[in-house]
């Protein structure tokens, strides 16, 4: 075999190692504010490793998570759960970017890690339209109004009737008073009408 081949076959062999064999990346759609969940698929590979730790854009480190010991860098709302699975809370279009899941291998094993493509939508911002309250009434702050009941109503016709009646009779006997001296007065004056011409004759 020629060094010409040898050499071939050494970069096929490179260019396999760095791009052929290389898993798909799979790429997760989210809408602004959702909750998000990245999957680390190397732990489907392997479920023995120091440590496990979540990288954007493979520089940037995340979370690190060592036995039950977490330690946070540039996020904030996140978190793991089952199988190393990492969760962005209330994300935003700046969350979009490529994660990637590393899982460092105990002495004499082998690292293991997995990518993952998140695309976020542009935040809409959507006025809040809020209802114009309407006046409401209480039911107790109106007056109780109490049904008028027939012995009340009796009650009353017949104390208006004692009045009038009272009234009329004070009403005649004033006029039979007024009459009476009326009658009188002219009673005395005819009389004394009567005794003077009775002098003259």
């Amino acid at each position: 075999m020629t060094k010409l081949k040898i050499a071939e076959l050494l970069l096929f062999a490179m260019a396999a190692f760095h791009c052929g064999i290389s898993e798909d990346i799979e790429v997760i759609m989210g809408n602004c504010n959702d909750n998000i969940s990245l999957p680390c698929k190397a732990t489907n590979r392997t479920n023995t490793y120091r440590y496990i730790m979540w990288y954007k854009s493979e520089k940037f480190p995340i979370i690190k998570r060592k036995n039950n010991d977490y330690t946070y860098y540039n996020f904030t709302s996140i978190s793991l759960e089952n199988k190393e699975t990492l969760v962005l809370h209330k994300v935003q279009p700046s969350h979009s970017g490529k994660y990637r899941c590393y899982l460092a291998a105990d002495v004499g094993g082998q690292n293991d890690e997995s990518f993952i493509e998140l695309n976020i939508s542009e935040c809409l911002n959507v006025s809040t339209v809020y209802p114009i309250p309407t006046p409401t009434i209480l039911a107790d702050s109106c007056p109780d109004v109490e049904e008028l009941t027939l012995p009340w109503a009796v009650i009353g016709l017949s104390l208006i009737s004692v009045t009038k009646i009272v009234l009329c009779i004070i009403t005649v006997g004033v006029c039979d008073r007024v009459i009476f001296r009326t009658v009188r007065r002219k009673q005395e004056i005819s009389g004394s009408k009567t005794g003077r011409s009775s002098c003259k004759e």
